[in-house]
């Protein structure tokens, strides 16, 4: 008889705690919303400024590149570049 009532009680304990969390998780979710979502919008700007910082670097690292290029193109098509390749 005595293990029977020990099941129902731990049962019920284990339930109750379980209820308990799930209460718990649901107030810190509501609380989380609060306070989190400023911070969440402050990184997501944060990162939309990093990705164009990081866009307008490498256009200019593309049109660095191309402007080299065709200096150099420009340089061979002049004679310039045998000069340099003898050197």
């Amino acid at each position: 008889m005595l293990k029977p009532s020990k099941h129902r009680l731990f049962t019920l304990l284990a339930t109750l705690m379980f209820a308990g969390y799930l209460h718990s998780a649901t107030l810190d979710e509501s609380q989380m919303s609060r306070t989190l979502q400023p911070a969440l919008c402050a990184l997501s700007s944060s990162m939309m400024d990093l990705r164009e910082g990081l866009a307008r670097c490498a256009r200019e690292g593309k049109e660095e590149r191309i402007v080299e290029n065709n200096l150099v193109i420009v340089a061979r098509a002049a004679g310039d570049g045998d000069r340099d390749e003898e050197s």
